[in-house]
């Protein structure tokens, strides 16, 4: 089905065009001129897809809790419904048999043509018990090699990114895993400022929930959390939810990161699981009265740091689209362009997502 759209702005992820008349083909793009752009007919802006690289669930179904492709499709459908087409699923902390189960729903949903999915983000177990946050102590443990020669294998690449507290796993593990083309995230840590710049430097790119499940900022001892913010060698993902982490604390860390911070939901949803429960108060989710996860969508997020945070549409464009397609080398997300992977949204002047 052959589509054409006139926008004000055209963002591709690269550049900005203005006054354009985008044609597409089933919902791709094929070409664009700005000869045909008809004001009249125009929207306000033309963006990439929104990208969140952290979600455990939908409408009721946490992956770790129902391992399987049924669950992966719930969350794709709850997640196009806010203009999000691309996502990582993501386990907490298990045991070995449900990361497993959770590899082989990825794969399964990649092989029957599921769409979207970047691979399986696994957060733990390999973490540090004392920055646990809402994750379950029963499954908390240090890797043994052979048990994560053998999760690497059954993956045969499903594996995008494996959240960690480098702390207590063995350099021999983290070189594993960084063999396999796998993104290693520091999270859940208590990693030492002097340790945490010796692993940027050996290859770790990614930081997993800026301020959260790490280490508080203090004036006379550097720490982990500073080595984030001040490094823009190594991504960092944050909530946007104002409640994960303030509105302001946001807008300080986009003033050090800059393009080297991104947006993740953080998503959960409705679970009576004895490990996993998660109840919803109205804002964002508890388990036992810990903050355990947010509601919020993408979309949301998007709006918040422009309302809220008084990011740019620019800034805030990077932060929930752009910077997270830069976190993997090999998924060539961005820019959008002709035959591009990528898919779009169109919003009006005031931000409202029209399709």
């Amino acid at each position: 089905m052959e589509s054409e759209y006139h926008v004000k702005k055209f963002y591709t992820g690269s550049r900005i065009i203005e006054n354009v008349c985008v044609n597409t083909i089933d919902n791709k793009i094929d070409n664009w001129n700005k000869e045909s752009f008809d004001t009249h007919k125009s929207f306000e802006y033309m963006i990439p897809s929104f990208i969140d690289l952290q979600i455990y669930g939908a409408k009721n179904s946490l992956l770790m809790v129902e391992p399987k492709e049924e669950t992966i499709k719930k969350i794709y459908n709850h997640n196009i419904e806010s203009g999000t087409f691309f996502f990582q699923p993501t386990i907490a902390s298990e045991s070995k048999g449900i990361i497993l189960k959770s590899i082989d729903a990825v794969k399964n949903y990649i092989s029957n043509g599921g769409k979207g999915c970047l691979g399986l983000h696994i957060e733990g177990p390999w973490i540090n018990p004392n920055k646990k946050g809402a994750h379950s102590l029963k499954y908390i443990n240090q890797p043994i090699e052979k048990d994560v020669k053998e999760i690497i294998e059954r993956a045969e690449g499903s594996i995008s990114m494996i959240t960690l507290a480098p702390e207590v796993v063995e350099e021999k593990i983290i070189n594993l895993i960084l063999d396999n083309d796998i993104v290693i995230s520091i999270g859940h840590s208590e990693l030492s400022y002097k340790n945490t710049i010796e692993y940027i430097n050996k290859g770790v790119n990614a930081a997993t929930h800026l301020f959260n499940a790490m280490p508080s900022i203090h004036h006379r001892d550097k720490n982990l959390t500073l080595a984030i913010l001040e490094n823009d060698k190594i991504f960092s993902s944050i909530i946007c939810d104002g409640f994960h982490v303030d509105f302001s604390m946001i807008r300080l860390a986009h003033k050090l990161k800059r393009n080297s911070l991104f947006c993740i939901t953080d998503g959960v949803t409705e679970s009576n699981d004895e490990q996993y429960s998660h109840k919803f108060n109205g804002k964002f989710y508890e388990n036992n009265g810990i903050l355990s996860g947010s509601s919020v969508t993408m979309y949301e997020s998007f709006k918040n740091l422009i309302n809220k945070v008084g990011l740019t549409f620019n800034e805030a464009l990077e932060m929930c689209c752009v910077t997270p397609s830069k976190v993997f080398k090999n998924k060539n997300l961005l820019p959008l362009d002709t035959n591009s992977k990528n898919s779009f949204n169109i919003l009006d002047k005031n931000l409202n997502l029209i399709k």
